[in-house]
């Protein structure tokens, strides 16, 4: 009799954190994510139409490169959105212990973006490389969140803590800044006097 009653209870447990999941945390995580991104300095310029590009960015790497950009700034933002749905599932799992908070897939996600657009920096033309580390948009914070990230990974019993997850949040935050920066010195660059 009593393990029909620890199945019961943990049956509605798990229904009711999963119907908890479904509305109230991802309508929360929501709203972290629209007050960060409130609070970064600068928004993703919008992207040129072909030509414009073409006539701004004549080398096809380095369009190839600022695509890129754009793509991996996408893919983390919206990923920097479930790190914040893994922060609510880690704060309810402190306090009730029946949530699973699955940190594994988007954490794998964040490395290999990461690990895509730094290899995709070593195309970058020596000229476009100097001129972004002259102003600070280099690799080097964008490797520092990637081994920060390989370094949390290996934490096995912490890194699905509500904490660790606000670092990552935090330092996948950095790079996005980061990318951001990229596109706008890459993209914005305009030689047309009467523009």
């Amino acid at each position: 009799m009593q393990v029909f009653v620890i199945l019961a209870f943990a049956l509605i447990g798990f229904t009711l954190n999963f119907f908890w999941d479904r509305t109230v945390r991802r309508r929360q995580a929501a709203l972290m994510a629209a007050s960060r991104r409130e609070a970064r300095p600068r928004a993703l310029p919008p992207a040129p139409d072909e030509h414009e590009q073409e006539r701004r960015v004549p080398d096809p790497k380095l369009r190839f490169f600022i695509d890129l950009t754009r793509q991996t700034f996408t893919e983390l933002d919206q990923l920097i959105n479930h790190f914040d749905l893994l922060v609510l599932r880690s704060q309810d799992r402190a306090r009730i212990g029946v949530v699973t908070i699955r940190s594994e897939s988007p954490r794998a996600q964040a490395r290999t973006l990461l690990e895509r657009w730094l290899d995709a920096w070593v195309d970058v033309d020596d000229d476009t490389r100097e001129h972004l580390q002259a102003i600070a948009l280099g690799p080097e914070p964008v490797a520092a969140v990637l081994e920060r990230e390989h370094e949390r990974n290996l934490w096995e019993f912490r890194r699905d803590s509500a904490e660790v997850l606000v670092e990552t949040i935090t330092d996948l935050d950095r790079a996005v800044i980061q990318m951001q920066g990229v596109v706008r010195a890459l993209e914005t660059t305009d030689d047309d006097p009467y523009r």
